[in-house]
């Protein structure tokens, strides 16, 4: 590939901004949507009841929307996802402003916004192949992961300062005004002539001729199925990290939110290098092996955590170590989740893409509720504490990713 050649191509330039702003929206939007809860309930059980509402939405609504992303205009679905976002958001200030903000709102609002975004994510992952030639994928979606990466952990950041300096009613007013500025980038991309003209095919039986497919596709394509097992096993094995920060922070290392951000900030921004690593990474390293050997990392990431926790006494000593421990494993991970998004692009044809990703994407949010609903059993029915718990999902992942090794050879 020529130098910067792929910056000259201006389709991929727009959406790559769009999607970094919408990135930058989204976590406006979830630091927004968190304060507001606790704002109106004073209840922590309130937010947990909005995040599983969250989640359950989109595991139940996103294989069943892909036969209708596939079948239209993928440019259309993406414009209009960002302006029905901007739309809710402008309700929410609205009922805000008149003081009639409630949790059932606001759980009205989480449903329709998951709703939403199982159309927008499936279509985003098809527009790659419409902007990009087939030998730019690899550095394309790297490219994608790392900038958007970049917008969550800045946005993360600024949301705070946002919110703090212009109230809430103006930062809502300023999330839905990025979510216009997606769309309207969006629609400077030029398709083909095929794609844009194309229309909604999918009515009565056809949708369910088409939703049966999509699934057969995936069946049938062993690749397919171990590029989802290899999903599944990536979410799942994270999960304990993201469900249990907290008590990372507070019962391992007796320390505060600090600690939480430390940890947060240093695996975002190991995320990015190993995005921008896995473009320069020779054709024959980008293999099933690179998932593996990231997976085991990730596991002795869990028993070194536990380990500095208890051996290590001295306070600046053990945040050193977890900044260097969680920008390694950050690394692993941006290796392993750009791997998996190049593969399914690369693997999976363009009549298939909007069926597969919706599959795939449901999948992955499947496994995180199962899992922590796994670790709170633990923690329920054993004395084990934080650390243990760590060391043991550690060894469980090292073993999975050597076993996953022998049977999922992408």
């Amino acid at each position: 590939m020529k130098k910067n050649e792929l910056y000259r191509n201006h389709n991929y330039i727009y959406l790559l901004i769009s999607n970094i702003i919408n990135r930058c929206g989204d976590s406006l939007d979830t630091i927004l949507f968190t304060w507001l809860v606790y704002l109106i309930t004073n209840s922590a059980g309130w937010s947990a009841i909005i995040f599983g509402i969250n989640q359950a939405t989109s595991v139940m609504i996103q294989p069943f929307v892909g036969p209708f992303v596939e079948n239209i205009n993928k440019k259309k679905v993406l414009v209009f996802s960002d302006i029905a976002r901007a739309l809710l958001v402008l309700y929410i200030l609205h009922v805000y402003t008149k003081n009639m903000l409630s949790p059932f709102i606001l759980i009205f609002m989480t449903i329709a916004i998951s709703f939403i975004e199982a159309f927008h994510m499936p279509a985003g992952v098809a527009v790659i192949q419409h902007v990009l030639p087939d030998e730019y994928y690899d550095k394309g979606v790297s490219v994608n992961v790392s900038c958007t990466k970049i917008a969550v952990l800045v946005g993360t950041g600024l949301s705070g300062i946002v919110i703090s300096l212009f109230g809430i009613g103006i930062s809502l007013a300023i999330d839905a005004l990025i979510f216009l500025i997606s769309a309207l980038l969006i629609i400077k991309i030029e398709f083909s002539v095929q794609e844009e003209k194309k229309m909604d095919r999918i009515i009565g039986r056809e949708y369910f001729v088409s939703l049966r497919d999509g699934f057969g596709y995936v069946f049938d394509h062993k690749k397919l199925l171990k590029l989802c097992f290899l999903c599944v096993l990536i979410n799942s094995a994270v999960v304990p990290f993201d469900a249990l920060l907290a008590p990372i922070a507070g019962e391992m290392f007796r320390g505060d939110a600090k600690i939480v951000s430390l940890l947060s900030v240093s695996v975002t921004i190991g995320t990015i290098f190993g995005s921008l690593i896995f473009a320069r990474m020779k054709e024959e390293k980008k293999d099933n092996t690179l998932v593996t050997f990231c997976g085991i990392v990730l596991g002795i990431y869990y028993i070194f955590i536990a380990f500095v926790s208890k051996y290590i006494a001295g306070m600046i000593a053990q945040k050193l170590l977890l900044l260097v421990g969680s920008i390694i494993i950050g690394a692993a991970l941006g290796l392993m989740i750009t791997y998996v998004q190049v593969k399914f692009v690369k693997e999976v044809t363009k009549e298939y893409i909007g069926r597969v990703s919706a599959i795939r994407f449901s999948l992955t949010y499947a496994c995180a509720p199962v899992v922590s609903f796994v670790i709170s059993i633990i923690y329920k029915v054993t004395v084990v504490d934080t650390g243990s718990i760590f060391v043991g999902f550690g060894i469980v992942i090292v073993i999975l990713f050597l076993l996953a090794n022998k049977i999922s050879g992408v």
